[in-house]
């Protein structure tokens, strides 16, 4: 079940321990542990999914040799450590998220990790010549104009924003019912937990409210059957939140387990999310 995924990074995560400094707030915390095994194998199979379209979104803005990077929320460090061989020795990536462990692991001479909770850190203003997030904001959804307007003051002038989020609405619309009821419950409980999977949508016009420049949008699409990379994705999701959905009142024991099952079925094809990729170029200034 856990196909390519690199064993002595694994081990690395279940023997590491906690960082020292933790953030300090009274906001919600993660509702996943990013120190957890099971969670660096979601984190994983989300990397190898998702990576190919975020990897193309950077190439098209053109980050390359020298660029000065940041992204938020780093996870496991796929895109950090794709970046910092992008940009080279002459430039720099910074990679910041509330548990490092993960990026930690990483090695890149020019890769540089932070501690930082998003929602009550500061950045830097004007130091990047590219700031991205993936699949961060709609974890933290209440805070989410405060941290992009953040990320928006970051990147120089010339510089680019490029945001990646998910969009959940199609996988009420899907078949059969108990996968439909699945995600209407899931949705729910998210929602109730600040955890907005419908945010994706609204992405360009977040962005747009930046007054940054003229921003671009696109959405990508996963279909995929049971039993791939997709499938066990959700599987691991699933069996994470499972109890706490169920005890938050939002589903029964019964549909979330069928509908999990539906994933062992090499037969069995959906839909379920969506990404929502937006950039903008903030503009030169005149000294430029």
């Amino acid at each position: 079940m856990t196909e390519g995924i690199d064993d002595s990074r694994l081990r690395a995560v279940e023997s590491k321990p906690p960082a020292a400094e933790r953030a300090r707030s009274t906001v919600k915390p993660y509702i996943l542990d990013d120190a957890s095994a099971v969670e660096y194998q979601r984190l994983d199979l989300m990397s190898k999914i998702l990576d190919p379209w975020t990897r193309g979104y950077l190439r098209a803005v053109g980050v390359g040799e020298g660029w000065h990077c940041l992204e938020l929320g780093g996870g496991n460090g796929s895109i950090a450590e794709w970046l910092a061989a992008k940009v080279g020795s002459s430039g720099s990536v910074t990679a910041i998220d509330i548990n490092p462990v993960l990026l930690e692991l990483t090695s890149a001479q020019n890769l540089s990790v932070q501690q930082m909770d998003v929602r009550t850190g500061e950045l830097p203003s004007e130091s990047y010549d590219l700031v991205s997030c993936r699949a961060l904001l709609h974890q933290i959804a209440e805070y989410a104009p405060q941290v992009l307007a953040q990320m928006a003051a970051a990147v120089r002038p010339g510089g680019w924003l490029v945001i990646q989020e998910p969009d959940f609405h199609l996988a009420p619309t899907t078949e059969p019912d108990i996968w439909a009821r699945t995600w209407e419950g899931v949705i729910a409980w998210g929602l109730a937990n600040g955890v907005d999977w419908l945010i994706g949508r609204r992405l360009p016009g977040m962005v747009t409210s930046l007054d940054i420049g003229q921003p671009q949008a696109k959405t990508d699409v996963q279909n995929f059957r049971g039993r791939d990379r997709g499938a066990l994705y959700f599987q691991l999701f699933l069996a994470e939140v499972r109890d706490r959905v169920i005890d938050g009142g939002h589903l029964d024991a019964a549909t979330l387990d069928a509908a999990s099952a539906l994933l062992d079925d090499p037969n069995y094809w959906t839909q379920c999310w969506m990404m929502t990729a937006v950039w903008v170029r903030k503009p030169p200034s005149d000294a430029t």
